[in-house]
């Protein structure tokens, strides 16, 4: 053949080529070996080795770490990308959305470890063409959440569950409930958690649970962030088309999805309710910045294998719908981030709005009460033998019980370094004072509260906190931290620093010193002083001597009237209520670091 005739040759064929639709890679073999389908669930060294194994064999996989959980061990974080670009940074550069998956936050409840896996191996060899979704987006999975309770395995944790054979404990490496964490962040794991999620910053957020007993026909339930929290246009997209549309993909398997059978009253019959995700939990935390957040609840009667089929096919769904409609969520999300920075007033308190409600389909069993073959007593149960098929109302809809307009600034003294630094975790801008200084301020003072009686989750939780706001002069000092309210963590600046919002760290007891009075007074030290305050001030004696004689307490105790002139005068400790973390709410020039 001629050069002429070579040329035309070689042009001709990459003219054909380039007509040509190019043709998906061949769907490959399975490379993990899963016993789900025995009754068993992977163990946490398994878990990892089997991630360590995608990671090695494709290139479009990474294991990473992060940070320490309570455990010892990190908190590891497989990140699966078309491009083979396995940081946060080239996902945002690149326009692709961020999918984070969590599995084993509770690991007696393991379904979403192993779908996790199935799921991860069909994607990498592009099973039925799911490797296409990695075109827009970028899949995140945290294997182990509680690396500690995963690693606590028994075969007796579970009292209610017949399956797995053996699974993880409830309790983190110090005993402590996770999903009691996000916000207040007290373990490493949830350190390590905010590392990931505030560096990723998913669009889209999942994180796999177990039901604790309700009994029902179904395998699978959900728990959406309520859309009322969002944005919005955000949260507008959320209720009208993801969320549907996740309920609609599902009724296509043997796996019908129906939302957390939350009773409203002592029947599912009487109606359900969406069970609503303060910022303790993984949703509620997440969705503080704006990301689209599920739980799944698997029904803890279902068989184990059917448990993990149902959360495997949510995650499909899931990771579909983030693909396909990948450059709307960018969108909308870009606009809420710009409209948080910009919001000017913030809910802090819901609650069920009873007047509205959709009717849904429901398939449960007749309650009914029974004599415990156990303890020869009677008690309630669900008959098997009476399923039932109806129409419940369904309460998803919530109104604002507490509304706070926000400051200019919020001034936290560095003294509350545990605050401080988990501000720094969850990338909160703050400035720091370059010298001393004296502002008026709106500080709160804590009038009154209510403390639970027993420990949760390694505190004394406060409720029914009431604050006293006054505006006062008040010396801060260099090094204080300035926290401007014109950023995208303002939804948690506030949700945390505000003392009566349901998860402050004023409510988790971080700030309980203010509550307390240092100073005080010695009985025979003090009596010569209030003798003398006593002759100077006749009004206050007065007032003083009336008092021994009307108020029970005073009557015949030396020390409770004492007490009385001590917490009446200008002795008292002014600084008991006192809470530190004041408001500025005008613009005004600061001594800071940067201006």
């Amino acid at each position: 053949m001629k050069l002429h005739q070579l040329a035309a040759f070689f042009v001709f064929t990459m003219l054909i080529s380039c007509t040509q639709t190019p043709q998906p890679p061949k769907e490959g073999n399975p490379l993990l070996t899963l016993r789900y389908e025995q009754n068993e669930t992977v163990t946490y060294y398994e878990a990892i080795e089997m991630y360590q194994k995608l990671d090695k064999h494709y290139p479009q996989a990474k294991l990473l770490s992060y940070g320490k959980t309570d455990a010892g061990k990190p908190l590891h974080l497989f990140v699966m990308s078309a491009d083979g670009k396995f940081d946060a940074a080239s996902a945002k550069k690149t326009g692709k959305t961020v999918v984070l998956i969590n599995n084993g936050i509770h690991p007696g409840e393991p379904e979403g470890i192993d779908a996790s896996l199935q799921f991860a191996d069909d994607v990498l060899r592009n099973k039925d063409g799911m490797t296409a979704w990695l075109k827009n987006t970028v899949i995140c999975i945290i294997p182990v959440y509680n690396v500690g309770g995963c690693l606590n395995r028994s075969a007796y944790h579970r009292t209610g569950q017949t399956t797995p054979k053996e699974c993880g404990y409830r309790g983190n490496a110090k005993n402590l409930d996770l999903n009691r964490d996000f916000a207040k962040m007290e373990t490493g794991n949830a350190r390590a958690f905010a590392a990931i999620f505030r560096e990723w910053d998913p669009d889209v957020f999942l994180d796999t649970h177990t039901t604790n007993g309700s009994e029902h026909q179904y395998v699978i339930t959900l728990i959406p962030y309520q859309d009322c929290s969002l944005p919005e246009s955000l949260g507008r997209f959320f209720r009208n088309e993801m969320i549907p549309e996740m309920y609609k993909q599902m009724a296509t398997t043997p796996y019908e999805l129906i939302p957390y059978v939350n009773y409203i009253n002592e029947s599912p019959k009487q109606g359900i309710s969406l069970d609503y995700q303060p910022p303790k939990f993984s949703t509620g935390y997440t969705g503080l910045f704006n990301t689209l957040g599920f739980m799944t609840e698997n029904q803890i009667y279902a068989p184990f294998p059917d448990r993990v089929k149902s959360v495997y096919f949510f995650m499909k769904f899931m990771t579909e719908f983030t693909h396909n409609h990948s450059d709307t969520i960018l969108a909308l999300r870009k606009e809420a981030e710009e409209a948080t920075i910009k919001q000017k007033e913030y809910v802090i308190g819901w609650k069920m709005d009873t007047s509205r409600f959709e009717t849904i389909r429901f398939k449960g069993y007749e309650a009914e009460m029974g004599i415990s073959p156990v303890t020869g007593l009677e008690r309630f149960g669900f008959n098997l033998s009476k399923p039932y098929d109806t129409i419940v109302p369904y309460f998803d809809w919530f109104v604002p019980t507490k509304t706070i307009k926000a400051p200019t600034y919020y001034i936290l003294p560095q003294a509350w370094d545990n605050v401080v630094e988990n501000m720094k975790i969850n990338n909160v801008k703050m400035f720091r004072l370059t010298k001393d200084t004296t502002l008026l301020v709106e500080r709160y003072y804590i009038t009154d509260y209510k403390t639970s009686e027993y420990s949760y989750n390694w505190h004394r939780y406060h409720t029914d906190v009431t604050i006293s706001p006054m505006m006062e002069k008040v010396d801060f000092y260099e090094g204080d931290y300035v926290i401007p309210m014109n950023q995208e963590a303002n939804r948690y600046i506030v949700e945390m620093l505000e003392p009566v919002a349901e998860d402050s760290f004023f409510r988790w007891n971080f700030f309980d010193p203010c509550l307390e009075s240092r100073e005080y007074y010695s009985s025979y030290g003090f009596e010569a002083n209030a003798q003398k305050y006593l002759d100077e001030h006749p009004d206050f004696k007065k007032q003083f001597e009336e008092a021994c004689k009307t108020d029970p307490k005073l009557a015949n105790n030396h020390r409770a009237r004492l007490g009385y002139i001590y917490n009446n005068t200008e002795w008292a400790d002014n600084r008991v209520g006192r809470y530190p973390v004041v408001r500025v709410n005008e613009e005004v020039r600061l001594p800071v670091e940067g201006k």
